[in-house]
């Protein structure tokens, strides 16, 4: 699949790459310590893998495969999800080493295996992602969600457009808030920038906590005419941490 990827990038790009990826084999695993195993070894892979089934509306995990509660009460406005792991230990480790200490190595093997999960899903229109706030930015120095779809987008064939989706206003961080709160603090906050009659519309994301960024994109994407919105995200909060 990497070198899939590759086919598509530019010369000094693929040099990059080649160099990444000679040190991410040479690197011990960032979460048992096996030698020299990559990034994140086989059997850790495994572990932190989906195991069970989930909503194949929200990908919530679910001991089934069957539509959750939620989304049979009130269905979000986007179609589908799929989540590559749950967000639980040791996962979390990496997501919080990507995102909040500007490790984009890690941010890149997360994207590459979402690349994976979804490369034979059919292939949307365009890739879009949950623009970030001001303030997030200037934290940060980066969009985790747009270093995800830079890999993902092109290993897909698909077209990522960061400027579909804008931010209309900034609102207070939706950490801790419930997800009544968190639809209300997004309440007008986005706005689809072109029209996307009949279009279908991935959102790409790092984690899926309750879904109110997703439900208040996808909204503005099917008000702007989108027939179908789908998400893929890297890991998807359970409901217990909910």
């Amino acid at each position: 699949m990497f070198f899939d990827e590759m086919s598509i990038l530019s010369p000094a790009q693929t040099i990059q790459s080649l160099k990444e990826l000679a040190a991410l084999a040479d690197s011990d695993c960032l979460l048992c310590g096996a030698l020299r195993a990559g990034e994140v070894c086989e059997a850790c892979i495994e572990d932190l893998q989906q195991t069970s089934g989930s909503c194949p509306r929200c990908a919530l995990p679910l001991p089934f495969t069957q539509r959750c509660g939620a989304c049979i009460a009130h269905a979000p406005a986007f179609d589908a999800t799929t989540a590559l792991f749950t967000y639980r230990f040791p996962l979390d480790r990496l997501v919080h080493r990507f995102k909040y200490a500007g490790d984009l190595a890690i941010g890149r093997w997360l994207a590459m295996r979402l690349a994976e999960r979804v490369r034979d899903e059919p292939r949307p229109d365009a890739i879009v992602v949950p623009p970030t706030t001001r303030m997030r930015l200037h934290e940060r120095g980066f969009n985790p969600a747009g270093e995800i779809a830079k890999v993902v987008a092109p290993a897909c064939r698909a077209h990522l457009d960061l400027g579909l989706v804008v931010r209309t206003r900034e609102q207070v961080p939706q950490a801790g808030l419930t997800r009544r709160e968190r639809l209300a603090n997004l309440r007008g906050a986005f706005r689809c920038a072109s029209p996307v009659r009949g279009m279908d519309v991935a959102i790409v994301d790092d984690v899926m906590t309750t879904g109110a960024t997703a439900d208040a994109i996808a909204r503005e994407l099917k008000a702007a005419g989108a027939a179908r919105v789908r998400v893929w995200t890297v890991a998807r909060t359970p409901q217990a941490a909910r």
